[in-house]
């Protein structure tokens, strides 16, 4: 048998022999308290490290606040350029904030607090007023092992950051309310009337490139339309009796040219994946699969929804153009989903 063990039978079959003499009045020989262990600080080591605590929860203070101000001041548009900044700084000053409170707690513990190991006897359930009185004592002198009652610094700053986490999730709750408009703002992506498309190399498309089976992505001309994911397409040429287009959609493409939503309508993989011969498009996460010929169709798949399209004219020099944005919201589904697409008016001429 290992020393450890040996020692910890030991220490439970005393405290059972305690309990048996405090229940037939015996005298209790008291249990001998663990003394401290570990170096301790002098004043000087001991301010320093209190000063570092404290500025740790103010940092958790900074990352709140900044996370709030950017939420609440500089809120997310796709027509702003810097956009692209938003999730990251939203990103960054979380971190801030729980690394600062969590850090600024593990630092007092291993610097101010008593270090020390405690043995905890084991005994029979049932306390008597003797046992809580004890553990009362002992509730109040861990608050004194704390620091806190002395160090007025560390308890300010604590209750700084702990304040500043605690609302951290405010802004939040407002972002799942209407005030956002979010449904609005998920039901839209960077394609205007009159955009042109571009290339993956940022050039605009022109009616010749493509030859019959061909196909390439596609990005909004407009700040920054390179950048936005929501916003790329696909366009396909085929033979123009080879797509099956209903009345409502004649003016949606061009001498055989098609565009769709490369965003996949089950979980958001890029649907970029196309088979010449069957007009089929695949998404190479979960396998669903679209007809392409016949308005991205769902043929095969969990994806329950046709990839949006996007309805594309010429404009006076030979460019394709958008007609409007896509015809419903791209990517999967959301409870506020709903089509939000007009009938596109412009015909290329800029009216």
């Amino acid at each position: 048998m290992s020393d450890s063990i040996r020692d910890r039978l030991q220490l439970e079959q005393a405290g059972f022999e305690q309990e048996d003499n405090r229940a037939s009045g015996n005298a209790v020989p008291p249990t001998p308290e663990p003394a401290p262990s570990g170096r301790q600080l002098d004043p000087a080591e001991a301010k320093r490290a209190e000063r570092k605590v404290a500025s740790l929860f103010l940092l958790a203070v900074v990352g709140a606040v900044g996370f709030i101000a950017t939420f609440a001041f500089f809120p997310f548009d796709f027509e702003d350029q810097y956009y692209e900044y938003y999730t990251p700084l939203l990103g960054i000053f979380m971190t801030l904030a729980l690394v600062g409170i969590g850090a600024g707690a593990v630092l007092w513990a291993k610097t101010l607090m008593v270090d020390e190991e405690t043995i905890q006897m084991r005994h029979h359930l049932n306390s008597d007023a003797a046992d809580r009185a004890e553990a009362a004592a002992v509730l109040k002198q861990g608050l004194q092992d704390t620091g806190l009652p002395r160090r007025k610094v560390l308890g300010a700053s604590l209750a700084l950051g702990g304040g500043a986490l605690a609302v951290l999730p405010v802004p939040l709750l407002f972002a799942l309310g209407p005030v956002k408009n979010q449904a609005r703002d998920l039901s839209r992506t960077g394609w205007k009337a009159g955009s042109r498309l571009l290339d993956e190399l940022g050039r605009p498309v022109k009616l010749g490139d493509l030859e019959i089976g061909g196909a390439k992505t596609v990005f909004p001309d407009v700040e920054g339309g390179r950048r936005m994911p929501d916003s790329a397409a696909f366009i396909i040429r085929m033979r123009p009796d080879e797509l099956k287009v209903s009345d409502t959609r004649k003016n949606w493409v061009v001498d055989g040219h098609i565009v769709y939503s490369v965003i996949c309508t089950h979980l958001g993989c890029p649907v970029k994946l196309y088979e010449q011969q069957t007009h089929h498009l695949f998404c190479p996460c979960h396998q669903s699969t679209f007809d392409a010929a016949n308005g991205a169709k769902v043929l095969f798949g969990p994806a329950a929804r046709n990839l949006p399209q996007l309805a594309i004219t010429v404009d006076a020099d030979g460019y394709f153009v958008a007609r409007g944005d896509f015809n419903e919201p791209v990517g999967p589904s959301f409870w506020e989903r709903k089509p939000s697409y007009k009938e596109p008016t412009y015909d290329g001429t800029g009216k």
